[in-house]
């Protein structure tokens, strides 16, 4: 492959159903060992994908990250039943890090009730969007999905 994308996968599961995604839809890649983190595994595509193609690889992989980070989640809640419950929301960076925010369970439990855990995480991408790119202008000058 002559210039490649590169999506980390941070267990088997997510590598297992990226690289079916791909596989499903045709899309040359290959699989390496991630060098900087033991255990992950890093898929690279070709970076000359046609742009419908393109935006349905980064969607599964944003979806399958999500659902990562959920498992992710429910592991540390499991593990840390018998003491206090952790809970904690995923912070994607635009430098490609991901942080977590710990929590009370009882205000995730509030979140939760009122919000699903798409929204949530749109929020939270929103907020760092906007805490990594401000617009300082008036509110009233933003423009909103889907508005004027």
């Amino acid at each position: 492959m002559s210039g490649t994308f590169d999506y980390i996968c941070f267990d088997d599961t997510h590598a297992r159903e990226f690289r079916t995604f791909l596989e499903a839809r045709g899309v040359p890649y290959e699989t390496r060992a991630d060098t900087k983190d033991e255990g992950h595994l890093v898929v690279s595509v070709p970076d000359d994908l046609d742009e419908e193609l393109d935006d349905a690889v980064e969607a599964e992989f944003e979806r399958l990250e999500r659902e990562y980070e959920q498992r992710l989640k429910q592991a540390l809640i499991a593990e840390d039943e018998a003491e206090k419950r952790v809970t904690a929301i995923s912070v994607n960076l635009s430098s490609g890090e991901t942080c977590y925010v710990p929590i009370p369970e009882e205000m995730m439990n509030r979140l939760l009730s009122v919000l699903s855990t798409q929204e949530i995480g749109d929020l939270v991408d929103a907020i760092v969007s906007a805490v990594e790119n401000p617009d300082t202008r008036p509110i009233c000058h933003h423009v909103t999905e889907g508005g004027d």
